[in-house]
């Protein structure tokens, strides 16, 4: 009996496999009425040399099958491309070549056409239409079938008819239009339907075969060299054919290298070399080779037919459970609770066997009481049969929920730590109930974990965040005017809040700041696409309300958006377009903020100086107001408020609740008066108290009496919320007999 054993989590596992399948005929089929080629069989020994070459070649020996001349028989290229289809996992690539004429026979109506082979005969396939390689059969039964990426080049007549199907007959579009719309294939076909193959004796290939061959070779290389498939297409669709060639490149098109220089001896010296400008190439990134595994693993957590096809009955949590199994292709998959060498099951899968895992189970208990937070995850082997995947979800004493996942697909297990940091992220979101936020979670796991992630990621990221931010809503919660008098009591001035939906509470805290782990650009987008929202709401909200002139509006905004241009150009934009006045807003700069350069940045001034400069030329030229939000939650405090042009200081409510509040808002008070006081300005700043409620230590009495007129909260009587209300005369009443002290 083989005894388990515990592998590092990545360790060696099985690569990603690539297979190419190159067919070519000169001489077309039985009673087949062709001319026919002189270059096909050459053009497929010539792309074997390229996917083969020792120095820019990605195919390895034994892995490039070639079906050539009389050997190129339809019955053993079907085989062996079903077989390849049914081994595949996720991570894997496939290429298929085919060089050589296409048939339509006279009975079929276009929508379908066969590669010739060496053995097709037309009067064969009237009677029995599977006896050939028909496109339909490639695209059904090899392409989507494939789990991993795929992709088909075809020089060759009538090979248009791959895609025009698709707008000709709705049934064929149903077996056609799946696998070319898929992001995991991608296609380049020679010309239109019912066009002629084109062979040039000039370049001794076919025209086709000829610009591929020398976009592989390096003519289609992005700035290291490397050709992936879409830059290979792009390249030979700009080559002038007539037609042009038809080519579709998707996610996987991009991202999938197909050459790639080398780096020897030569080029090492040619870049040192003082006579050479040598290139410039970008370090490596770790997950670089991963991309296209995690871009796979994330479309098959998150598109809406597999969640909807893999959520339980049984709860939230079990859902989720069986959405990982599913995109793993394991086994089963449960969530499990170590207590020292001990182990229960919270939930699983339906084919989770606790009696036969157990042996696992128990070696997984004992990692890890050793080693509970040395790695994201770990895997325990059962001999050279069964793999269990362990991640650790969460820790409290002794006690360790993990996640198990049982023989999932070892394409999967090659991406190693990445993995694991996938599917914790995961578990901690709601895939089913907001997929939008947990895959924006995941991506943000993989990017504070690793530091960077590869730019196709990267760049993924950015469109999700944009979606992220573009779904929420603003709304609006008033700044009360306190007085003594009831008439007194009004609304000074809204402030815009980020909602994800109408009646929440609290603020999508942690979608909005996902942005400070991306960087600069995540955090000008934001806050563009949210003032943008705020200013056509805030407008839209006003003219519904039907009181005489427009309150004031303040919204948020982050210290680096208010150094980028292109942000400040968003918000004048913005005001123009909802037709509001620039003096009535207000941008709030979060305490929480620091006023400093980010690395390797330079600052013309000192940060403070500079700043204040920054914000004394913008309040001129655009004619809006800032503020300082949060005080007392975050840094140099003191210094911004006396430094900074601000014309409001809003008070955290956590103020409220220290032990020396009234001290603390005493000196607020007084550092709003100072310029005033000095004859400096003609008014002090406006202090608003925020989160003002019934159970605030500090009372409306002794803040009104500390000059302090303005509170923001739930006092008002009603939640933020779309529209813009008066106050009713009843709570105005209420808060006045609250600022005289009256109980």
């Amino acid at each position: 009996m083989l005894l388990p054993q515990r592998i590092a989590f990545g360790g060696l596992m099985a690569p990603s496999r690539r297979w190419a399948v190159l067919i070519g005929l000169d001489q077309c089929g039985r009673n087949v009425q062709l001319p026919p080629l002189r270059y096909a069989e050459s053009d497929v020994l010539a792309l074997r040399d390229v996917l083969l070459d020792q120095d820019i070649g990605t195919f390895d020996d034994g892995a490039v099958k070639m079906f050539v001349g009389p050997d190129a028989t339809w019955r053993e290229i079907k085989i062996f491309l079903r077989d390849l289809a049914l081994q595949s996992a996720p991570s894997d690539v496939l290429f298929v070549y085919f060089a050589g004429h296409t048939l339509v026979p006279q009975w079929s109506d276009q929508l379908d056409a066969y590669l010739v082979t060496a053995d097709l005969d037309p009067e064969v396939l009237a009677r029995e239409p599977d006896s050939g390689l028909r496109m339909s059969f490639l695209k059904r039964d090899i392409f989507d079938a494939f789990a991993g990426a795929s992709f088909l080049v075809l020089d060759c007549c009538h090979a248009g008819v791959y895609t025009d199907a698709d707008r000709r007959n709705i049934k064929v579009l149903q077996s056609y239009a799946e696998a070319v719309d898929r992001p995991r294939h991608n296609a380049l076909l020679a010309c239109p339907s019912g066009s002629v193959t084109r062979e040039s004796a000039e370049y001794g290939h076919g025209t086709l075969t000829h610009h591929v061959l020398r976009a592989l070779r390096g003519r289609a290389g992005d700035e290291a060299g490397r050709v992936s498939f879409a830059q290979m297409a792009t390249f030979v669709a700009e080559q002038g054919m007539d037609p042009p060639p038809v080519h579709t490149a998707h996610v996987y098109g991009a991202t999938t290298v197909l050459t790639h220089p080398p780096m020897s001896r030569h080029d090492r010296q040619a870049l040192s070399s003082p006579a050479n400008p040598g290139i410039s190439r970008p370090c490596l990134n770790p997950l670089e080779d991963q991309t296209s595994s995690i871009r796979q693993l994330l479309d098959r957590m998150f598109r809406a037919d597999v969640r909807s096809a893999h959520q339980s009955h049984q709860g939230e949590r079990d859902g989720r459970v069986e959405l990982i199994r599913h995109a793993l292709d394991a086994e089963s998959a449960a969530v499990v609770e170590f207590v020292g060498s001990s182990f229960g099951v919270v939930n699983r899968t339906a084919r989770f066997d606790k009696d036969t895992l157990s042996p696992m189970l128990e070696i997984a208990a004992v990692d890890g009481v050793k080693h509970p937070r040395a790695t994201p995850g770990y895997v325990v082997s059962h001999g050279v049969g069964r793999r269990m995947l362990c991640v650790p979800l969460s820790f409290a004493g002794d006690r360790t929920l993990t996640l198990v996942v049982v023989d999932p697909a070892l394409a999967q297990l090659d991406m190693g730590e990445p993995l694991a940091v996938m599917l914790r992220a995961v578990w901690e979101s709601d895939p089913a109930a907001d997929p939008l936020q947990s895959e924006m979670t995941v991506l943000t796991a993989l990017r504070t974990s690793f530091g960077r992630l590869p730019l196709k990621l990267y760049d993924d990221a950015f469109s999700l965040y944009q979606q992220l931010i573009g779904s929420m809503i603003m709304v609006f919660q008033p700044v009360v005017e306190l007085d003594q008098r009831a008439t007194g009591v009004s609304v000074q001035s809204f402030e815009a809040l980020a909602r994800r939906n109408d009646g929440e509470l609290r603020a999508p805290w942690s979608a909005l700041r996902m942005a400070h782990d991306w960087g600069d650009r995540f955090v000008v987008e934001r806050d563009a696409i949210l003032v943008a929202k705020a200013i056509h709401s805030y407008a839209e909200a006003d003219a519904a309300s039907g009181w005489q002139g427009t309150k004031p509006l303040s919204v948020n905004v982050a210290v680096r958006s208010l150094l980028s241009d292109a942000y400040l150009n968003q918000v004048s934009k913005a005001l123009t377009e909802a037709g509001l006045q620039p003096r009535s807003l207000t941008l709030e700069i979060s305490e929480q903020d620091p006023i400093t350069p980010e690395p390797g940045e330079r600052w013309p001034q000192e940060p403070l100086v500079y700043f204040h400069n920054r914000l004394t030329t913008l309040a001129r030229e655009l004619r809006i107001s800032f503020a300082v939000d949060d005080f007392g939650v975050g840094y140099a405090s003191l210094a911004r408020m006396a430094e900074l042009p601000l014309t409001q200081i809003k008070v955290d409510r956590a103020i409220l609740h220290h032990p020396m509040a009234l001290e603390e808002l005493t000196l607020v008070a007084r550092v709003a008066r100072y310029a005033s006081d000095q004859g400096q300005a003609g008014q002090p700043r406006t202090v608003i108290v925020e989160g003002f409620d019934d159970d605030a230590p500090v009372s409306l009495y002794e803040i009104f009496r500390l000059g302090i007129h303005h509170v923001q909260g739930y006092l008002s009587g009603a939640v933020a919320s779309t529209t813009l209300r008066e106050l009713d005369p009843a709570v105005q009443e209420r808060i006045a007999s609250l600022v005289r002290g009256e109980k």
